[in-house]
């Protein structure tokens, strides 16, 4: 019987992750700015968790699923694939992928429980991006990285998707 490891799974955990924790923190400060009372931010938020989730783990259990396929033809080229794709589970896989966009979708959502409306906006953005630097430090152990860097490359792309969020939730506040 195979073992499964998280850390065959760091692509899944990552990519849950960020991409949980980014789509998430443009939903949330997108409604704040846009003047939602908080029961609606956070209803935003957690509906976005929940669709995120089902996504991410249905797409990543087929594209493993299609990937073991692919691999499971018999080419000299494809050897290095096949062993990869032999040693990943695709429910195993999408269970990490889930909880992963689950955890990462929560951090932006932390705010608004204290804080209320546009006022949750950065208090979201700091906890939102903290979270996402130490999951980069965390990456480095498995990937060679410097902490820091590996940590910065995931906090610079989450700063790019907030100012969208923040520039699209200002844009259409005057339509609703």
């Amino acid at each position: 019987m195979m073992k499964y490891r998280i850390r065959d799974n760091i692509r899944e955990l990552i990519f849950g992750f960020q991409d949980g924790a980014i789509g998430n923190l443009g939903v949330v400060i997108g409604m704040a700015q846009a003047l939602s009372p908080n029961n609606i931010i956070l209803l935003a938020g957690v509906s976005t968790m929940m669709a995120q989730t089902i996504s991410m783990s249905s797409g990543n259990y087929i594209s493993i699923k299609s990937e073991k396929e692919y691999f499971s033809v018999d080419k000299e080229d494809r050897n290095y694939g096949k062993e990869y794709a032999n040693n990943k589970s695709a429910i195993f896989s999408s269970i990490i992928m889930g909880l992963s966009v689950m955890v990462g979708a929560l951090l932006p959502m932390l705010a608004f429980f204290y804080y209320s409306g546009v006022n949750g906006i950065l208090p979201s953005i700091v906890i939102t991006t903290l979270g996402l630097f130490i999951a980069g430090v965390i990456k480095s152990k498995y990937t060679n990285l410097s902490a820091f860097r590996s940590g910065m490359e995931i906090l610079i792309v989450a700063v790019l998707a907030a100012t969208a969020g923040y520039l699209i939730g200002d844009l259409f506040s005057g339509f609703f």
